[in-house]
């Protein structure tokens, strides 16, 4: 289990200058032939998507206005706060925002031939996260996951062990996304 504030993280500049990447983890740590990984980004400005050939993105809106992805005939697609939209990292989308208003987004990306993401919003009580791996964003609310207590911008990522989280005050909300594989994580990782 690995512990993130995304306030304290380093910031990448995306190369067209349309935005900045917070990467939370990356599956196997340090390349970029992931199998997955989950970050923070925040766009700028309107502009195209990189393209992620056999990778499956999923995206979810934290903060700023309505951002309207293109991606031509196959979606036209306004994001909504908190809930996630799936679509294939080799779909061409140019994103859209309203009147200029930057946004914040959590981001999760597998290899489609090794493992699949399911990203959703918990508000309960207790939360137990399958064993497979996975992260968790803190929204809102004070959470303990083990020995650590998680606040808003702060969360977790694992690569296995299922881990559970409790809400200690009377409401709050995170982000969390299970990774489920498809090969052996250390098939995947020896690939």
């Amino acid at each position: 289990m690995e512990y993130f504030d995304i306030r304290k993280m380093p910031v990448t500049l995306w190369r067209n200058g349309g935005g900045e990447t917070r990467e939370l983890c990356c599956f196997p740590p340090g390349t970029r032939d992931f199998s997955w990984r989950a970050s923070i980004a925040s766009i700028a400005s309107n502009g195209d998507f990189s393209l992620f050939p056999g990778v499956d993105r999923v995206i979810t809106l934290l903060e700023g206005g309505e951002v309207v992805l293109d991606g031509g005939a196959a979606f036209q697609h306004a994001l909504t706060h908190f809930e996630p939209f799936y679509f294939a990292g080799e779909q061409r989308v140019y994103a859209q925002l309203s009147e200029g208003q930057m946004s914040m987004d959590f981001n999760v990306m597998t290899r489609r031939d090794q493992c699949r993401a399911q990203v959703r919003v918990a508000d309960r009580t207790f939360t137990t996260f399958a064993p497979n791996g996975g992260v968790v964003f803190v929204l809102s609310g004070a959470w303990q996951l083990g020995d650590k207590l998680l606040t808003a911008d702060q969360g977790a990522y694992w690569q296995n062990g299922p881990h559970t989280l409790r809400l200690l005050e009377s409401e709050g909300r995170l982000l969390y996304g299970e990774i489920s594989w498809l090969v052996s994580p250390a098939l995947a990782a020896s690939a």
